[in-house]
């Protein structure tokens, strides 16, 4: 049990189960302690409550709220205000990606051009 409190958590706010599997394998291979998430809801009260590491956020997602929701409460909540937040999302309109960085976004992938070794390496850089 203290091997895994010790271990780098990462949580995974993604409504596509077959990606979220992909990148929940990804990271378990690599000692994370892996959280998902499929609703903004979810992945919300996952952050507060779990102050993973790191998250991977959609920005699409079913339930009231969207990614960009969750990203502004996560910057507005002193527990996870500091937690490094990748959006890894199909929007790909530059209104939405300077959103995104703007509501504080550490990083911004689009799925379709993700390739998972690079998301790795920069879910990597914010890993002390």
């Amino acid at each position: 049990m203290l091997e895994e409190r010790n271990r780098t958590k990462i949580l995974i706010v993604e409504d596509d189960q077959f990606l979220s599997n992909i990148y929940a394998t990804i990271f378990t291979k690599k000692n994370f302690q892996v959280l998902t998430a499929g609703t903004g809801e979810e992945g919300w009260t996952l952050a507060e409550k779990e102050k993973p590491n790191v998250v991977l956020l959609d920005i699409l997602l079913p339930g009231s709220m969207n990614g960009l929701s969750v990203l502004k409460k996560m910057r507005e909540n002193e527990i996870t205000l500091n937690i490094p937040v990748i959006i890894l999302s199909n929007c790909d309109d530059d209104s939405t990606i300077s959103e995104g960085l703007k509501l504080g976004a550490n990083g911004y992938f689009i799925k379709t051009q993700a390739n998972p070794d690079d998301v790795y390496r920069n879910v990597m850089t914010f890993i002390s």
